[in-house]
């Protein structure tokens, strides 16, 4: 009996948990012992497990030190996982890391839809489930990571339905868009008969995205200085983050935008003239625009040209497939990088327009080199924005007459009616 026990191994795996091993066979014993390791450190960790909302947290502070967030982008993880946390404990505040289970996923589920509190009738709520389900997902692999879970409990999230992901613009969209109330001529009798609020940022938004790829914030929070004379002569809008409230998605969102030839056509550059001389130029550029730490200063905009419900804004009047969540501001983005790749502009250049990546040096250097980066820039916007439409009424001198007209409106018992 005692030769028995002389010819085995007992191995403690963790508290109350042994192993007996066959020592007449020492060839595998580095082997167990490698597999073994991780279940004791699973088994030790959970008896030391920490509760669900101090482990989320200490989650999330690595993720915002792992990435490079806006202000924007912090807030949104930090109230998702916030949200997270609260379907998670509303039975059991005090739940530990080590007593989740596969069986907390149908509560997750099942309590989501409530805790986002999304509009019903937004076709972009299934999107941001599945925004929710994929975040839960990256807790639960940093969680066995650190062997705090000893099983696999993921959420499978379906996949975004063709109808949630942003289109750009056909060319009648963009047509019916500028021969809408805000691009029409005004004389004095026709700007009295149109009873809408007319602010520089409706007139210029739309244009500005779509000549220059910008996101809806980059242009709302642009200061005055912002817009300048580059050293090669060029005009460019500066996108940065110098100045209280501004903030970039990324760094390669940090670039200069030349304003091509349908922007000074437009009136753009006597607009930001107009502007420097009243405001001086610190000031905003749509200094109507107010801010928020949530949403920065695109609120206002979106909900004017998005609504607040799926096709309810500006756009979803002129363009009827924008009631299926296709359509939104971030078509002029989609437009802007279509019409540019339809023009044979290089990859590496739109991702730079757009601000997803820094221009590889040796593509430029390989076929411009005779002009400067900036001249470069201008003459592709220049001959690839053709979107095929008529510009020619959407001109910064006919608002301005329907703005004259509205400083007089009172603010009070007014009524918005369409006007094509």
């Amino acid at each position: 009996m005692s030769a028995k026990l002389q010819e085995s191994l007992i191995i403690p795996i963790g508290n109350g948990i042994t192993l007996r091993y066959d020592a007449r066979h020492p060839e595998h014993v580095h082997t167990v012992l490698k597999k073994l390791a991780p279940i004791s450190q699973l088994l030790k960790n959970i008896e030391h497990s920490p509760g669900v909302g101090d482990y989320f947290d200490e989650v999330t502070d690595r993720i915002l030190q792992e990435n490079d967030y806006s202000v924007k982008g912090r807030n949104m993880l930090v109230s998702r996982i916030g949200k997270l946390k609260h379907v998670i404990l509303k039975d059991n505040p005090d739940k530990k890391m080590s007593d989740l289970s596969v069986a907390d996923i149908s509560k997750i589920k099942r309590r989501l839809p409530d805790a986002i509190k999304q509009n019903s009738k937004s076709k972009s709520r299934g999107e941001n489930t599945q925004t929710y389900y994929q975040l839960f997902n990256r807790l639960m692999i940093e969680a066995k990571n650190d062997y705090f879970i000893a099983e696999d409990i993921f959420i499978k999230s379906s996949k975004s339905k063709h109808g949630a992901i942003t289109k750009p613009f056909m060319r009648e969209d963009i047509e019916e868009l500028f021969n809408s109330w805000m691009y029409q001529t005004y004389s004095c009798s026709s700007a009295t008969a149109c009873r809408q609020d007319a602010y520089p940022y409706r007139f210029w938004l739309l244009p500005l995205s779509l000549f220059t790829g910008a996101r809806l914030n980059e242009l709302c929070q642009l200061q005055i200085s912002d817009i300048s004379k580059n050293e090669d002569g060029i005009h460019v809008i500066d996108f940065n983050d110098n100045g209280a409230h501004k903030s970039l998605k990324n760094e390669h969102s940090r670039r200069e935008i030349p304003i091509c030839r349908a922007l000074v056509n437009m009136g753009f550059l006597d607009f930001v003239h107009e502007q420097r001389k009243s405001l001086g130029a610190r000031a905003q550029l749509f200094n109507e625009l107010t801010y928020s730490d949530y949403h920065h200063y695109s609120r206002i905009p979106s909900r004017f040209f998005c609504g607040a419900r799926t096709g309810e804004g500006f756009i979803g009047k002129f363009c009827p497939t924008a009631s299926d969540g296709a359509l939104n501001f971030k078509s002029c983005r989609r437009s802007f990088a279509n019409r540019l790749q339809a023009s044979g502009t290089p990859t590496e250049t739109i991702g730079h327009l757009l601000g997803h990546k820094k221009i590889m040096n040796h593509v430029t250097n390989k076929h411009y080199l005779d002009k400067p980066h900036s001249v470069w820039l201008l003459e592709i916007l220049d001959s690839g924005l053709n979107y095929n439409v008529d510009l020619t009424n959407v001109r910064w001198t006919n608002f301005k007459k329907l703005m004259r007209y509205n400083e007089n409106r009172k603010p009070r018992g007014r009524k918005a009616v369409g006007f094509r």
